[in-house]
């Protein structure tokens, strides 16, 4: 795979400012790709997130599995602990997103179905401006443009500071799709046009809403009423983490536009056969 070879001697043009560079590699051996940074080891991973009415794909969610040289499991942000500075941030989520997308190329290609990527808060903290030209010129280097990658902040960033405001406008004018994450129940419902104003076209509930969700009836009103206000502020809903039996059926009551997790897959697998 050639272009990890050019990522490899080019790694300094992911943030010139940063030494992470000197102590990062990506790797690609029988077909799979991973990277090292430091002492840890990355694994990139996806999930597929299905479109509820039609139960076929229609994005595919990147995650990192993160080891150490012992072969223990870290959690994610164990990587941001390595960023002493702003400028190490920017480079390992940059480093993170590449390593995503070489991984999503290995399985499709042609890029047809839209890859979801994080954007760490503690990164657009240390941006000024011009938020995602830099990504944009190395995702130029893999012949994918950014309107097939999904960009994923976080709702409470967004809804709390115009930096994050002004961040995802500066996205959303590159052309990348932007999905909030964890936004609240409570989120008035003038929020969503502003969530919108600034290129937000995804949104996915708080992590307690699933957790309300499984307790009953009790939760329901407002949890529909969430998602209401989300599509009459014209964005998609999506449930994410839908790995228990019930969640689905849980969830399909309030109508959302896409679910993901361990036991939509196994309904769909099993539907499919």
């Amino acid at each position: 795979m050639q272009v990890v070879d050019y990522f490899n001697r080019h790694l300094d043009t992911f943030n010139p400012r940063s030494t992470l560079s000197e102590h990062a590699r990506f790797h690609y051996q029988n077909g799979v790709v991973s990277a090292t940074l430091l002492d840890r080891h990355l694994h990139p991973r996806q999930r597929t997130v299905y479109s509820l009415k039609r139960l076929d794909h229609e994005a595919r969610e990147a995650y990192t599995e993160i080891h150490d040289v012992h072969g223990s499991a870290l959690v994610a942000d164990s990587l941001y602990f390595l960023a002493w500075d702003s400028e190490d941030v920017v480079f390992v989520d940059r480093f993170q997103r590449v390593l995503h997308a070489l991984n999503h190329l290995t399985y499709d290609p042609e890029a047809k179905k839209r890859l979801i990527v994080d954007v760490h808060w503690r990164h657009i903290q240390a941006v000024e401006a011009s938020h995602g030209s830099v990504f944009e010129g190395l995702l130029a280097r893999l012949g994918m443009s950014p309107d097939r990658v999904i960009l994923r902040l976080q709702g409470e960033a967004l809804l709390e500071h115009a930096h994050a405001r002004d961040a995802a406008l500066s996205f959303h004018r590159r052309g990348y799709p932007l999905l909030a994450v964890d936004v609240v129940t409570e989120t008035p419902e003038r929020e969503w046009l502003l969530l919108y104003e600034h290129g937000v076209r995804w949104v996915s509930p708080a992590r307690d809403a699933l957790i309300e969700a499984r307790r009953g009836n009790l939760s329901f009103p407002r949890l529909d009423e969430w998602t209401r206000q989300a599509k009459r502020g014209g964005l998609d809903v999506w449930w994410p983490g839908l790995n228990e039996p019930g969640d689905l059926g849980r969830v399909s009551r309030f109508e959302p536009d896409f679910v993901s997790g361990n036991w939509v897959e196994r309904v769909i697998s099993e539907a499919s056969v």
